[in-house]
């Protein structure tokens, strides 16, 4: 007997980002109010002691000062971050740990930025562009003042991450790859985020919110917005990310040897 055919919605069969249905590379840069050349870009106080730190670790040649770009990118990024308001963060259980500083998830990478990267390491524009366009951690837009990063991959899809998503859309009147007109939220669909055991979830700047449902999400947006503090981590009633029978093996602090600890290890 032949089996009958399941019917799916069309929308969850394929999916891809808004710049790529419009046509248009995520690789190609257009110039945009507050990102052209012309901008103006300086590095921070702050950002500049980053930057000697990272260079220090390369080798004064122009080769190996290239190979800061990467994380030069990421001290421009979270230069930007800082001008987002922070999450009010609070642990979802005790113990938990939750950073104040901004972390460059929220922020994005202006094309001046790029080529005041390229001037201090004395390298081509191209080097740095190759690199900004090819991670996608590294944000060359403008993000609203919360990134939400939604992961849609196996797991967190069998889950109801497009639930999740659906949620957020309505609420938000947005579709991914968007911001709201009043630059609060930007939306962006995502691959794994390494919370695959507490699916469906969503990292928000540089918070994982997780166990999400259509409803706590709308309400965590709102109390984002109102600038209520957030519970960071799984949204019920889950610590870490333990299953329903809790905890079921490392009960007790390991008793060793500890690894690499060479002096624990028998003369034999």
């Amino acid at each position: 007997m032949r089996a009958a055919s399941v019917q799916r919605p069309a929308s969850r069969l394929f999916r891809t980002s808004a710049a790529l249905s419009a046509g248009q590379g995520t690789h190609i840069h257009r110039d945009s109010a507050g990102n052209s050349e012309s901008t103006p870009w300086e590095w921070t106080p702050e950002s500049l002691k980053k930057i000697d730190m990272y260079l220090a670790r390369y080798p004064d040649t122009p080769q190996g000062k290239m190979s800061a770009i990467m994380p030069l990118l990421w001290v421009a990024q979270q230069q930007t971050d800082e001008a987002h308001a922070t999450i009010k963060a609070k642990p979802s259980y005790d113990g938990a740990f939750a950073f104040d500083s901004p972390q460059g998830s929220g922020g994005w990478v202006p094309l001046a930025a790029m080529h005041a990267i390229a001037d201090l390491l004395g390298c081509p524009r191209m080097a740095v562009y190759e690199v900004a366009t090819f991670f996608t951690m590294y944000n060359r837009n403008q993000q609203g003042k919360f990134h939400i990063q939604l992961c849609a991959t196996t797991p967190c899809m069998v889950c109801g991450a497009y639930d999740i998503l659906a949620s957020i859309e309505k609420h938000l009147g947005i579709k991914c790859g968007e911001t709201t007109a009043d630059g609060t939220f930007t939306l962006t669909e995502v691959e794994c985020l390494g919370a695959c055991v507490n699916a469906p979830m969503v990292q928000i700047n540089d918070y994982f919110f997780e166990d999400l449902t259509p409803q706590s999400v709308v309400k965590l947006l709102d109390d984002l917005k109102a600038g209520n503090p957030v519970k960071i981590g799984p949204q019920n009633a889950r610590v870490h990310s333990l299953g329903p029978l809790g905890r079921t093996s490392l009960k007790s602090p390991p008793k060793g040897p500890y690894c690499r600890d060479l002096s624990q290890i028998p003369a034999n």
